[in-house]
């Protein structure tokens, strides 16, 4: 009979053994799951996040390479009027019209950037469209008084246009540096 108990005892604790063991066998099972159900999420969540900071720093790229290609006709013929205007002739009076529809379309580029940001590249390309617009205005002063005989004013003009110019090269250098550190992130 001892051997009979001792039998049913193992038996019992067998079962038991099996049963606690079922049951941390389930929850390790349940845990593990869980984890890896998060682990899913915050990955899932670190792709989303990186997708869209690409995405903006392609937004952004295509902005700031916009707001540089309005510039370029202007800055190709602000060469060759310069030219002219050295030699003494004015500008017909139809590219003053040209000159002013290129500083409104400049301007609108310009104002897409800010949608996109950030703050030092807004203030960079607002400063190179401000910067080239004085530019312009003072080729447009040049040439009127080129037009108007005024040698003394035209000279003045001239200088006011380097000046001008020289503030443009300034003025671009820092957009393009700000654009590059933006897209850097």
């Amino acid at each position: 009979m001892d051997q009979g108990i001792a039998g049913v005892i193992a038996g019992c604790a067998g079962l038991l053994g099996a049963g606690v063991g079922g049951l941390a066998t389930a929850y390790g099972a349940r845990v593990g799951a869980q984890k890896t159900v998060e682990a899913a999420h915050a990955q899932a969540e670190r792709q989303s996040t990186s997708e869209h900071l690409h995405w903006i720093r392609e937004q952004r790229r295509q902005v700031y390479s916009d707001v540089l290609a309005s510039h370029a006709p202007f800055r190709t013929d602000a060469i060759k009027w310069s030219v002219q205007l050295s030699q003494g002739r004015p500008l017909p009076p139809e590219e003053d019209l040209r000159v002013q529809e290129w500083i409104l379309q400049i301007a609108e580029v310009t104002a897409r950037a800010d949608l996109w940001g950030p703050a030092p590249v807004l203030d960079a390309a607002h400063e190179m469209r401000r910067a080239g617009g004085d530019k312009y205005v003072a080729l447009v002063e040049w040439s009127h008084a080129i037009r108007a005989e005024r040698s003394d004013d035209a000279l003045d003009r001239s200088q006011q246009y380097a000046a001008a110019l020289a503030e443009y090269g300034r003025a671009r250098a820092a957009f393009l540096q700000a654009a590059v550190n933006a897209l850097q992130f």
